[in-house]
């Protein structure tokens, strides 16, 4: 009886031991931060790496990512009789805790020129139903020139990554001819723009897709 029973102890601990190694095996450390200058390509193609979506309890917003529903937590319009749109949503650790934040860029509904993007950033961390809002909105800061539209957003090493067609030097609304690519990076619990990089077509780009 006690032979029996002292090998049914070693198979637990046996059994706990290859669990943990299986668990281990299926972990990606974290990427090293470049020790050179980040070049940012003008189209953003082929996308950019986002880090690896962070595990996380289930009920946390890291756990649905893309799969929020965002409609209900983004901020409304200015004019109320708009509807804000999501128009895109982006995965990665932003806050450098580890866990992946929501990024996510939205516009508003409109019959007339279109409402330029903003994009807002989401703790990981929170309760799905709650998400709690890290900062200001980005691209507020720019809204009045550039009048930027997302088409592209990722988040690469803790930088996030905006691209948006608008109005440069002598555009108009109607026919934006520019294309930005703006840096945010979280610095204690506001974001800086790291840089601005602007290239100008000939001809008006599209803001519906």
């Amino acid at each position: 009886m006690i032979t029996s029973q002292t090998g049914a102890i070693a198979l637990s601990k046996k059994a706990v031991l290859l669990t943990a190694v299986a668990l281990l095996a299926g972990c990606t450390p974290d990427e090293p931060a470049p020790t050179g200058p980040t070049v940012v390509p003008s189209d953003l193609t082929p996308p950019i790496a986002e880090l690896p979506e962070a595990e996380a309890p289930t009920g946390t917003l890291s756990g649905l990512g893309a799969d929020a529903d965002w409609d209900n937590f983004i901020l409304g319009c200015a004019d109320p009789t708009r509807e804000p749109v999501v128009q895109t949503v982006a995965t990665g650790d932003v806050s450098g805790d580890k866990v992946a934040d929501a990024v996510v860029a939205r516009t508003c509904t409109t019959t007339g020129a279109y409402v330029p993007s903003t994009v807002e950033v989401f703790d990981g961390r929170s309760p799905a139903a709650r998400p709690w809002r890290i900062g200001t909105a980005l691209l507020g800061d720019v809204a009045g020139t550039d009048r930027p539209w997302v088409t592209r957003l990722a988040v690469q090493t803790g930088v996030i990554v905006i691209q948006a067609n608008g109005t440069g030097s002598g555009d108009t609304p109607a026919c934006p001819k520019s294309t930005m690519i703006y840096r945010y990076q979280l610095e204690g619990t506001t974001f800086r723009q790291l840089d601005r990089l602007v290239s100008t077509s000939a001809i008006c780009l599209p803001i519906e897709e």
